[in-house]
């Protein structure tokens, strides 16, 4: 427990003690299933307008069924997030066992289970912030506010405000602590892990670009 709290000021110390604890992912991995579910819940009513405006524009839909699709589209949201973020934790160990086997680390497939438990839980931080402003406003989109550079684009759709969107320091902290842990549970150099880590976010991010 005590790990939950020291990974946001003492990473590397905290990543040490947990590669040497076979259960050290536990605590993180269930917080991060919680507040995945928090966050979604908190965002629900700027999706729901969300949701509304684009069934207008579907041809075909009866009006009468509107209330119904919507409701069923929150309930499968609330299910599918937190499944899709536990999910998500071990498809970023996976891809951890190939940047293990390319730096010739030392690391256990469950310590780097651990590193992607612990390493979301500062986007998860942003998200509930995010949430809480946007339940706090009364927003009708979930993009009317964002802590990243893209708050200062006044169009919040297209290229640039994607791009300003990955200026979260949110994000960017968690990035910084899966090089911080994988490079402990490797025990390689941070800069050689670092490099593989942070290209792979910008390959990534900017192929994303082709999907905006």
């Amino acid at each position: 427990m005590k790990n939950l709290f020291t990974i946001f000021v003492s990473p590397e110390a905290t990543f040490q003690r947990a590669r040497e604890s076979k259960t050290a992912w536990i605590f993180p991995f269930v917080l991060l299933i919680v507040l995945s579910a928090v966050v979604v819940y908190l965002q629900l009513p700027a999706m729901e307008a969300a949701m509304y405006e684009s069934l207008r524009k579907v041809q075909g839909i009866d009006p009468s069924t509107y209330d119904a699709l919507v409701a069923g589209s929150k309930s499968t949201t609330l299910i599918i997030t937190p499944i899709t973020a536990a999910a998500g934790v071990f498809i970023v160990a996976l891809l951890f066992v190939l940047l293990n086997l390319i730096v010739r680390g030392e690391a256990k497939f469950m310590q780097l289970v651990t590193v992607a438990s612990f390493s979301a839980l500062p986007g998860l931080l942003g998200g509930l912030i995010t949430g809480i402003m946007l339940t706090a406003t009364g927003a009708q989109s979930i993009t009317a506010f964002t802590l990243s550079l893209a708050a200062f684009v006044p169009e919040k759709t297209g290229v640039l405000y994607y791009l300003l969107s990955l200026a979260n320091p949110f994000s960017i902290w968690g990035l910084v602590l899966y090089v911080i842990g994988a490079s402990v549970m490797m025990k390689r150099p941070r800069k050689k892990v670092g490099i593989w880590i942070i290209g792979a976010w910008l390959v990534f991010s900017l192929g994303s670009l082709l999907f905006v």
